[in-house]
């Protein structure tokens, strides 16, 4: 019998570890005999931010019309969906979800809601949190089927997800169809590769959940999936470990246990700076290949990596990028603070 969510093994703890917050948990989530009770309303959390309100959440519910009419969310701003990875929280400061909300308001008037699910995603329990997945992506997803019905035009809506949560946007997508909704764009930061190995495409993120899927791989084979998963796909610097300017930025740090992560987190990295710069990663296309990452033409232009991508693109391209902020080799901007 599962273990009543209230209980003190269901609570979840921030450590550091490299430097970095880590979400845990001493039990898992789920529906089996050891686990804790999945409560959608407290586990999943859709936090709006918009430029009303940068850095103070305002918290929408599933069907709840008055707390969204007394919100700021705006129906006729674009919304920008972004999911988090495993053990991630939607509100740590310097991790991927408040760095993309903050890139997103600094250049648009969007609606952005950060989708926290760490509750799912706490460490040490990943086989849980894929198992959990197929829950967890109906209930998202009708979330957004509730601001479609409330009048939201689906063709303004951008769901973003960095590793595990690129495999959760592929499940809100498919759900999302059965009930006649197809979303525009789904952009995979990276998508997780552990557990998703059988290339299902009903497993995992796919061409078929969005009208345009493009894809940023970064740690292709180690926690990223390196294969072609979506209309496009991108693999800066061959799309695997290590990118960059991992081994020397983490060793500076003293956060040896950071490399491991490092390559993995370049993926939102990037496409944060494209949200600052659409053109800052230009690419060349790459023809298939049984050893991804070898047509090494350096970037021209043909395509754009990130919010640029054209939604015409198909197939693979090849990017190289710098060591450190900013990446982008046709980025004018200088750093801009990642």
């Amino acid at each position: 019998m599962p273990i009543p969510a209230t209980s003190a093994l269901c609570s979840i703890f921030t450590l550091l570890i490299a430097g970095s917050p880590i979400f845990y948990s001493p039990t898992p989530r789920g529906f089996c005999s050891n686990c804790c009770q999945i409560k959608e309303r407290d586990d999943v959390k859709f936090m709006l931010y918009t430029r009303k309100n940068p850095f103070k959440a305002q918290n929408l519910y599933l069907s709840d019309d008055k707390r969204l009419r007394k919100s700021n969310f705006n129906f006729n701003h674009p919304l920008v969906i972004y999911l988090h990875g495993f053990s991630e929280s939607a509100t740590s400061e310097r991790q991927s979800s408040q760095e993309i909300k903050d890139a997103f308001l600094k250049n648009g008037t969007y609606n952005v809601i950060l989708i926290d699910w760490s509750p799912l995603t706490a460490v040490p329990w990943y086989t849980n949190s894929v198992d959990n997945l197929p829950i967890a992506a109906r209930y998202m997803a009708r979330f957004i089927r509730f601001l479609v019905q409330k009048g939201f035009p689906v063709k303004d809506i951008h769901l973003i997800g960095f590793s595990l949560g690129a495999e959760v946007a592929g499940f809100i997508g498919q759900q999302l169809q059965e009930w006649s909704i197809l979303l525009p764009r789904i952009t995979g930061l990276d998508p997780a590769l552990p557990l998703f190995e059988d290339g299902s495409p009903n497993r995992r993120l796919g061409p078929n959940d969005a009208l345009f899927v493009d894809i940023i791989h970064t740690d292709g084979g180690i926690l990223g999936n390196p294969e072609a998963m979506g209309h496009v796909d991108f693999y800066p610097n061959g799309g695997h470990a290590l990118q960059p300017g991992c081994a020397r930025q983490e060793i500076a740090n003293n956060r040896w246990l950071g490399i491991l992560s490092c390559s993995h987190q370049r993926a939102w990295e990037y496409f944060i700076e494209s949200v600052h710069y659409p053109m800052a990663f230009p690419a060349n296309r790459c023809e298939p290949s049984k050893l991804f990452g070898t047509c090494r033409d350096g970037g021209n232009g043909k395509a754009f990596m990130g919010m640029g991508a054209d939604k015409r693109l198909r197939g693979k391209f090849f990017l190289d990028t710098k060591g450190e902020s900013p990446y982008g080799r046709s980025n004018p901007l200088g750093s801009i603070g990642l």
